[in-house]
């Protein structure tokens, strides 16, 4: 009888170090076992500053995990992120021999080694590879082109790479716990199998997941993956502006506590009435016009959102059928949908419904954990391909490449 299998992903985020521990059954079902949480330090806008205290982070909540699942656990699947990162599109084009018309598994090969080649700088590592569709001769996209006839046989590739020596000190950090990295994926593909359905990728979808520290995206259009990347400001930016801008001192609990109860990014910025807060002991109490937390949320976000338009082919806004879906903790901020769908050319948007207090916690219907969870399904479905053609050998080359290969 064929046996479960453990499939444990790990997320070193600005606010959270989150480990998820999934086991997917015979009949390639997952279900989440076990989830390890704490709040993480040394880590700032998605990247690793102080590696003792990332390290420790990781440490403790690899025991909850293990503890949580009772399981186990010596591999995991790393996401990684930052304003290094870098997607790019890349097109592979084979021209048959004259002597043939009849696309092989041959022909797809060649066409897809040359989409997989792009000519980075020597600092850099390409991490992810996303192929899209393949098309012949210039005519309409096919998933499988085998056994069509044509000429030319045209692939894009979605190629994402990071800077060597950041992407180094992600990985050092898990292996120094000890745990071996099976694989380190881009934050937003992983969120990509969380939030987005096949039939949503088609459609055209903008997955947009603002976390503490950073805001990642990836855009698709006709299920293929054209643009995504990183801007390094989050949850935590909205705070500081508060902080910063306000004329009474309001310290960085507080601000988080006003953004969360009070704040609308989309609301009333002439609103006079005040938004306050207390500490818990009744001593210290911060009130601002509630227009001015408004103003200073909508203003920071707005930025946000503004530098990953930028960043997006314009053309696809017009297309029908787009969407734009929110995920992170900072998705869940009130208005947001509306200041969304205002900088996006009033493409709809779809934001997570808020959690209610009180409620039984579901960590997938949390927009917080939709990376976490993610690597479990970006794992699975690259289990079977043993991490693409190279199988082991291929992340053997990947560790050599960064100088730290076994």
């Amino acid at each position: 009888m064929a046996k479960s299998k453990i499939l444990v992903g790990l997320e070193i985020g600005t606010t959270k170090t989150c480990m998820v521990v999934g086991e997917i059954r015979p009949d390639s079902s997952a279900t989440i076992i076990g989830i390890g949480e704490v709040p993480s330090a040394g880590i700032r806008k998605g990247e690793i500053v102080d590696p003792t205290m990332a390290r420790q982070c990781v440490s403790d909540a690899w025991q909850l995990a293990q503890d949580h699942a009772d399981v186990d656990i010596l591999n995991v699947f790393l996401s990684v992120t930052g304003d290094h990162m870098q997607g790019e599109n890349n097109i592979g084009s084979f021209r048959l021999p004259d002597n043939e018309d009849v696309i092989d598994e041959e022909h797809v090969d060649n066409a897809r080694e040359k989409a997989e080649k792009l000519e980075i700088a020597t600092d850099r590592i390409v991490l992810n590879r996303e192929l899209g569709g393949y098309s012949i001769d210039g005519g309409e996209p096919t998933r499988h082109p085998e056994g069509l006839t044509g000429r030319t046989l045209d692939v894009n590739c979605h190629v994402v790479h990071g800077v060597r020596t950041r992407l180094q000190n992600s990985l050092l950090c898990v292996r120094n716990v000890p745990l071996e990295v099976e694989d380190l994926v881009f934050a937003p593909l992983a969120t990509a199998q969380m939030v987005l359905t096949r039939q949503q990728k088609d459609a055209g979808a903008l997955l947009i997941d603002i976390g503490g520290g950073t805001t990642d995206f990836i855009c698709y259009k006709g299920g293929d993956v054209i643009a995504s990347g990183c801007v390094p400001r989050g949850g935590n930016t909205i705070n500081q502006d508060i902080v910063r801008l306000t004329e009474q001192r309001v310290a960085a609990k507080a601000a988080e506590v006003l953004k969360c109860t009070e704040g609308n990014a989309f609301g009333d910025v002439k609103d006079r009435s005040l938004a306050q807060y207390r500490d818990e002991l009744g001593m210290h109490e911060v009130s601002i016009p509630r227009g001015e937390l408004n103003r200073f949320i909508r203003d920071s976000l707005a930025h946000t959102l503004l530098r990953v338009r930028e960043r997006i082919p314009q053309e696809v806004f017009a297309r029908n059928g787009m969407s734009i879906y929110l995920s992170g903790g900072t998705s869940l901020m009130r208005g947001l949908d509306a200041l969304t769908k205002y900088i996006f050319y009033n493409v709809p948007v779809h934001q997570p419904a808020p959690m209610q207090p009180g409620q039984n916690h579901s960590y997938l219907a949390d927009p917080r954990y939709c990376t976490a969870i993610g690597l479990i399904r970006f794992a699975q479905r690259y289990d079977d391909d043993a991490y693409t053609q190279g199988g082991r050998s291929w992340w053997s080359r990947f560790l050599r490449s960064l100088g730290i290969g076994r």
